[in-house]
């Protein structure tokens, strides 16, 4: 017998489903992050993260990673400021795009992905430039 509870994990899951996916996905709330600095850079890599983790389990549309990838790793713009705020944090996003990619959960063209790969090595050379200062 179905009943509001058999159905409360489902709802749950969709409502945070779905505003993970709304506040990753608007340039208002991207723009905002990007003002605070490494903790908005830490927020964004999480909400990423999550995504691919909703991915893991259930059906995501592509279109999610295909904004995502431009809003944050593709947008040259976008992709400096949350670099220089936090390196690593980029790192992850970019790390994520390609995760979700590889895993099968985003259909992307070879061009995107190209760019990706190109972009995490640059990140990861950044991260090991800085790395060598402290050491």
């Amino acid at each position: 017998m179905m009943t509001i509870l058999n159905l409360l994990p489902y709802v749950m899951w969709k409502m945070s489903y779905v505003s993970n996916r709304s506040k990753l996905l608007n340039p208002k709330w991207r723009d905002k992050m990007i003002t605070q600095g490494s903790g908005g850079a830490y927020e964004v890599s999480q909400r990423m993260t999550a995504m691919v983790g909703w991915a893991a389990t259930s059906n995501v549309d592509n279109f999610v990673f295909d904004q995502a990838a431009e809003r944050y790793a593709l947008d040259e713009e976008v992709a400096k400021k949350l670099q220089k705020a936090n390196p690593e944090a980029f790192k992850n996003v970019v790390r994520r795009l390609l995760e979700a990619s590889g895993r099968g959960m985003w259909e992307t063209n070879e061009e995107t992905l190209n760019k990706l790969r190109d972009l995490y090595s640059d990140a990861d050379d950044m991260i090991e430039q800085v790395d060598s200062i402290y050491t």
